[in-house]
């Protein structure tokens, strides 16, 4: 897991701009630090100031570096200075800058008869491109961000993972190309501009989301797809997008099971802990995170936990957390409890950590288990994100699978698990699958019911009220099972992804996540919902997973919280620091402001209502912290 940065036909560049690049990465990789400058189709290798490699002289601030990688690595596989980055294949003039893993590297090796001289995965990935070309992307298992710079075929390729796990932003201007794994370095580029246009800021305010779930929150910037790569000819820089992995596609509802659900998990947990450092787990206390523990701990001894705790509150899952320990002894498990303060004290360094306005004040919660487990030297963990949007875990699923119940005319498999839902998972059945009705509605029906449900919408000036009028909803959810589960996978977990990855990476820890290993995700979108759902359980296959490790207390609770914290309790507390802060804002002219301070001192007591609260203020702290022009 790493940091990566690059420029090609960027006359501006200099060394010292990839030194300050190299800094604002840091974070992601401090273990080694790396420079290829790239002339008359050679390439040159420099240091830093946190090179450990031998050998290598230092970059000078002065020199000319239109054309250069850099590489910031948190060694994770061959710890030794074998896994410096920039790296070239052997005896071919290709090179890249690399972060992520690739977990079936070793079963690759034996498959193409691979000759490698490392025990890192990417001069494995090196290898296979050159014998393969972008056809190598589909063999990976695994999660990626990198660039490859083929200057035999005259190419450089930007290639991301198949769900967006890892990150990767690009940039093109003057006939030039910038790409990183984060924005910040970008926009320290001479002649780029933060700005953002009216309308985008006006959906985001309204509906909480962007239209297209890739868009960045910079005019100027664009996120790689997942699932993509793209290829730049050097000579004209001419650009090709290709998709390389469409779920859509791939998978079509099929009846029977090709391969049971413990197997594929099991194959995905085994394959998750690969690593040369040691592997410990998130552990919200919740099903997903409880089934990734109870399996990766059986056969490590003082496997190691991280628990976000919030004694008192009825949010708090810690008491779920310990069961694990009471039938493996093997854990060895943290807890940490954040509070108020310190969640006011870090906002503004969340926001610049994240590069957007955070969706809710729980995403501290993950930032402080991320901190525990750095304070106790981790290096990667284990965390259950996506088991929700893949086996259908929300809300809304239970309402699109009753109402699927219906349009086929199953009633009484129907009537028996709407009140088998009812009982399980939430009392509120009938008002679930109002809200997956909600999306059979026409498009015009559903933007002005749902602008009479948020609170961003009665913030516009009036002025800009006939503008957003005219703005479209961002289509997040679904009446069908099916197609509810790839937009959760195409929005909602894109973002979830994304929060994981900067609030990991701030403390040099690699996140993986095991439920999104392609594999169980086709398994789980190739089944009926019948098999995710079952006589009231929502993910079944999950349940029976906890079962079978000798937990049925957990496999079979009813609640389901995740990683929350107290945001009522908490706004109360800071009330008086957050007008503080509000007073002493800019606030563009597309907001009215007196709306805004009712807003600011409104009892807000809906989960909703709070998060959407925490979203405006953040999104008023990011427009100031990255000084962004509304055009």
């Amino acid at each position: 897991m790493c940091g990566i940065f690059g420029v090609w036909n960027f006359n501006s560049v200099k060394g010292s701009h990839l030194h300050h690049a190299s800094v604002l990465l840091r974070h992601r990789g401090p273990d080694d630090e790396g420079f290829s400058v790239f002339s008359d189709h050679e390439a040159k290798a420099f240091g830093g100031k946190d090179t450990t490699t031998p050998g290598l002289t230092r970059l000078p601030d002065d020199m000319p570096c239109p054309n250069a990688f850099l590489h910031r690595r948190l060694a994770i596989l061959d710890l030794s200075a074998n896994g410096h980055q920039p790296m070239k294949a052997a005896e071919r003039n290709i090179h890249i800058v690399f972060n992520g893993e690739i977990y079936n590297f070793k079963e690759l090796i034996a498959i193409h008869s691979l000759e490698v001289h490392t025990g890192t995965d990417t001069e494995v990935v090196l290898q296979l491109y050159t014998k393969m070309g972008t056809a190598c992307f589909t063999e990976f298992r695994g999660m990626w961000s990198m660039a490859i710079l083929d200057l035999e075929r005259g190419e450089l390729i930007l290639s991301r993972d198949r769900f967006g796990i890892k990150p990767l932003y690009f940039t093109e201007a003057n006939g030039g190309l910038a790409f990183s794994s984060e924005i910040k370095p970008l926009l320290s580029l001479e002649g780029m501009e933060a700005t953002w246009p009216k309308k985008k800021f006006l959906q985001f305010l309204t509906y909480g989301a962007t239209e297209h779930p890739h868009e960045t929150f910079i005019e100027v910037i664009s996120a790689l797809k997942p699932g993509h790569f793209r290829s730049w000819k050097l000579d004209f820089m001419v650009c090709e997008e290709s998709a390389y992995y469409d779920l859509r596609k791939l998978v079509q509802p099929r009846s029977g099971r090709v391969k049971s659900f413990n197997h594929v998990f099991a194959e995905s947990i085994r394959e998750h802990l690969i690593a040369d450092v040691e592997v410990g787990s998130c552990l919200s206390g919740g099903l997903d995170s409880s089934a990734i523990v109870a399996a990766a701990s059986l056969s490590l001894n003082g496997f190691k936990t991280f628990t976000c705790s919030f004694p008192g509150e009825a949010i708090d899952e810690s008491s779920h957390a310990r069961m694990l320990s009471e039938v493996n002894p093997n854990l060895d498990q943290y807890f940490i409890s954040p509070h108020a303060q310190e969640f006011f004290d870090a906002f503004d360094e969340l926001i610049m950590l994240q590069e957007r306005p955070i969706g809710s004040a729980s995403i501290f919660a993950q930032y402080s288990v991320m901190q525990l487990a750095a304070a106790r030297g981790m290096k990667v963990l284990l965390d259950g994100q996506g088991a929700d949007e893949v086996l259908g875990g929300y809300y809304p699923f239970a309402g699109a699978y009753l109402l699927g119940l219906l349009k086929k005319g199953k009633f009484s498999q129907f009537r028996r698990e709407l009140e088998s839902l009812k009982l399980n998972f939430n009392p509120a059945m009938q008002k679930a699958m109002l809200r997956a009705a909600f999306y059979s509605l026409p498009r015009w029906l559903q933007v002005a019911v749902r602008k009479r449900s948020r609170v961003g919408a009665g913030l516009i000036a009036k002025e800009y009220s006939a503008e957003a009028a005219r703005i479209n909803a961002p289509q997040r959810g679904a009446a069908d099972f099916r197609e509810l589960t790839l937009r959760s996978i195409e929005f909602g977990l894109y973002e979830l992804l994304h929060y994981e990855d900067r609030n990991a990476m701030r403390f040099g820890i690699e996140s993986r996540v095991p439920f999104l290993d392609h594999r169980l995700v086709e398994w789980a979108l190739g089944q009926s919902p019948d098999t995710l759902m079952h006589n009231g359980w929502t993910k079944y296959p999950v349940r029976k997973q906890l079962e079978l490790a000798g937990l049925p207390a957990l496999a079979w609770r009813r609640d389901k919280l995740g990683f929350v914290t107290p945001q009522y309790r908490w706004r109360e507390e800071l009330k008086s620091q957050l007008m503080e802060k509000f007073r002493a804002m800019n606030i563009p002219d597309v907001i009215d402001r007196n709306a805004l301070e009712k807003l600011m001192t409104a009892n807000l007591s809906s989960n909703e209502h709070l998060s959407e609260f925490w979203r405006v203020f953040a999104l008023l702290r990011w427009l100031e912290l990255f000084d962004v022009k509304l055009t």
